[in-house]
């Protein structure tokens, strides 16, 4: 009996041993809006699908205190006790930091090994690859598109449309001030937001092609055709389309501004509808469309990469990591994201048969289907945005006129590396 029991006891310390010999544990750095009860169910399902798919795997989600912007993404890798992969909000200006830092590792391989470069749209992988000179170091998550959100009753109650050109987008914001109502808010004491309507401005004033040129610095910013977006900002302020006292407002504050109907029209991405849904707004209400521009093509949102996965240099689970980064690219945690009520964004490749769990949604996948253009904040060098969102306070607090801010953006791109 006593032998028994000592060859039971040796067996179940085996399987013991045997089963913690696989268990694993993948720390991920999760969304920024994962402590919200609608989002948490649904990384908590994608988690549960993920550990199912992988016996003896554990997935501990860190809440994020930050970004790669405040530092809090590379202090949690200098801790060395931080995560095995980050989704954090990304852009070559940002991956820009980390990469020099030699905090992330390089993907390139991975993207040939395991076929990502397959599961994202060619134009993506494409403008990954002239990053830094062919290695790429994040996986895109999800993209941004960039356009125009009006109130859908208003609109209708007053006849209006968001038109196809600028001189009649110009009329329209005339009608609209002539109503009492802020045609535009914006709140650029937050710089995302200040980028976001400058940026449209730019590529309807420019066209796509040339601001990529910009981005490539094989156009200066104060050349006039780059310029010319600048001064498009600097005239809307001085007819009173964006009043100047905006200067003084963050995201927040113009958010409530639009919402509370105080203002026609807000420049955001479709990560705008979880802003909306915390403030209670009726999102079957909300329109969407792209900048107006007279540039042939010019008229779509503006965008980039939005959000990515990064694997740092330090990961305790590397080849891990790169599983979970197959299994969030994959059709089934794709679609289920997509079309899940906390979702906020355009995901890196067309899905086919998704229904977006809101219509605004579907008008923004509509809009971007064929790409979006550039978002200089998250293309721009990191030494250089600072510089730009001054620019843009300035040009909307009337202290500086287009042309000069220009100038001193393209000073600053001549210092940067």
């Amino acid at each position: 009996m006593l032998k028994f029991l000592a060859r039971g006891t040796a067996l179940a310390a085996m399987i013991a041993t045997s089963s913690l010999a696989h268990a694993e544990t993948l720390k991920m750095w999760g969304p920024e809006q994962i402590t919200e009860p609608l989002v948490a169910q649904l990384w908590n399902g994608i988690k549960a699908d993920f550990e199912k798919a992988n016996p003896g795997v554990t997935v501990e989600f860190m809440p994020p205190t930050g970004t790669i912007s405040n530092g809090a993404v590379q202090a949690a890798i200098q801790s060395d006790a931080g995560p095995d992969v980050i989704l954090t909000n990304s852009g070559i200006g940002r991956i820009s930091v980390v990469k020099n830092a030699k905090q992330v590792m390089p993907l390139t391989e991975q993207y040939e090994k395991r076929g990502w470069k397959d599961q994202i749209y060619p134009w993506l992988y494409t403008e990954l690859k002239g990053q830094f000179g062919g290695e790429i170091y994040e996986v895109p998550d999800g993209l941004d598109a960039l356009g125009i959100w009006y109130h859908k009753d208003i609109f209708a109650q007053a006849g209006w449309k968001i038109p196809a050109t600028w001189a009649e987008f110009e009329t329209l914001m005339k009608a609209i001030e002539e109503t009492g109502l802020q045609p535009i808010a914006i709140g650029p004491r937050t710089p995302g937001s200040a980028g976001h309507l400058f940026g449209n401005l730019l590529q309807s004033a420019s066209g796509k092609e040339v601001i990529g040129k910009a981005m490539r610095r094989e156009v200066a910013f104060d050349d006039p055709s780059i310029a010319a977006g600048a001064v498009r900002l600097q005239k809307l302020v001085e007819a009173g389309y964006i009043k100047k006292e905006m200067a003084g407002l963050d995201l927040d504050g113009a958010s409530r501004l639009w919402f509370n109907k105080r203002a026609a029209m807000f420049v955001a991405g479709p990560w705008f509808t979880a802003n909306a849904r915390k403030a209670g707004y009726d999102l079957a209400n909300a329109g969407y469309a792209p900048m107006p521009s007279d540039i042939k093509g010019a008229a779509i949102p503006t965008g980039g990469v939005g959000w990515s996965w990064l694997v740092p240099v330090n990961s305790k689970q590397p080849e891990l990591a790169m599983k979970w980064i197959d299994f969030m690219l994959s059709d089934a945690a794709m679609k289920k994201r997509a079309q899940d009520p906390a979702s906020t964004m355009i995901y890196p490749r067309e899905i086919p048969g998704v229904e977006p769990p809101t219509p605004v949604l579907k008008d923004i996948f509509a809009a971007a289907a064929g790409g979006v253009g550039y978002n200089p904040s998250v293309y721009l060098p990191g030494t250089v945005l600072d510089t730009y969102f001054q620019v843009i306070q300035g040009l909307i607090s009337g202290q500086i006129g287009g042309e000069d801010g220009m100038k001193q953006l393209q000073a600053k791109m001549a210092e940067a590396k």
